[in-house]
């Protein structure tokens, strides 16, 4: 499973393959870029420490 990152919503979010658009906010662009990108690792560590958390 890979992590993305939207940068217009910074909504974080796993899936099988890139996506075209942020599944949250819908958004394609972000000043001039793809809006969403590979999450890095500190945004990854964060959505599963807030993903376990809710867990809890």
């Amino acid at each position: 499973m890979n992590y993305y990152y939207c940068d217009t919503c910074h909504y974080c979010f796993s899936a099988k393959k890139f996506p075209d658009r942020c599944p949250d906010c819908g958004a394609i662009e972000h000043n001039g870029h793809a809006a969403v990108r590979q999450a890095t690792d500190t945004e990854v560590k964060e959505l599963l420490r807030i993903r376990a958390e809710d867990n809890d």
